[in-house]
């Protein structure tokens, strides 16, 4: 069976006339590594630890369902129309699910938290309309009375299943071309490498979206 002697020379410091001038790097059996992972890599093989990006969802536009699998239960249909409070079958709750692979700094994005907030109706009013409006020939401030009196809720930014601002409002965890465009999810979608950090927003200025000024 596996010890820490399979991996760990102890003895190093016994051998009497025959150490080196400096000791190798946590005593680890065999030749010299410069990071403490390679020494894996003499049991592992290398090609089986290589990052991956589970924002890579299309092949030769063919979804890539085993990455849906990395947040979502089951594979949704993305033909479907968008359904109002749906959760979707996240693996996660919140932020959790963008948590497995993603650092959530304290106080991101501006210092003060986003994470949990809750929209307040004005601002609710503010996102419907400021999505809507690239589509539209209408005043801001007319759009926003449209808005309210249609009690319409933002679609292209989606909030957490407690109605709480979470990553995934701002940013848009899909590859793009796997939403069809007339979905308003599928707002901010960029390629495997993002450019813009996937912000859900007009012009790449997320701000806007929830803020007037």
């Amino acid at each position: 069976m596996l010890t820490c002697f399979s991996c760990h020379d102890v003895a190093w410091g016994c051998r009497a006339g025959q150490l080196p001038a400096v000791p190798k790097r946590d005593f680890l059996r065999g030749a010299h590594v410069s990071h403490p992972l390679a020494f894996c890599f003499h049991c592992h093989a290398r090609e089986d630890y290589r990052p991956f990006n589970a924002h890579d969802q299309l092949e030769a536009g063919e979804t890539k369902t085993d990455m849906c699998a990395w947040c979502h239960v089951s594979v949704p249909d993305v033909d479907s129309r968008l359904k109002e409070d749906a959760s979707y079958a996240l693996r996660s709750k919140s932020f959790g699910v963008c948590r497995n692979c993603h650092r959530v700094a304290k106080g991101h994005p501006t210092g003060d938290s986003h994470m949990y907030a809750t929209p307040s109706a004005k601002m609710m009013w503010h996102m419907s309309a400021y999505e809507i409006q690239p589509r539209m020939r209408l005043p801001f401030k007319q759009l926003l009375g449209y808005v309210r009196a249609a009690k319409r809720a933002p679609r292209s930014i989606p909030l957490d299943e407690n109605g709480r601002i979470t990553c995934y409002s701002c940013h848009n965890p899909h590859e793009k071309g796997l939403l069809p465009y007339w979905n308003p999810r599928s707002v901010g979608a960029e390629p495997k490498q993002a450019a813009n950090y996937r912000l859900r927003a007009h012009e790449g200025i997320a701000c806007r979206a929830c803020h007037q000024e």
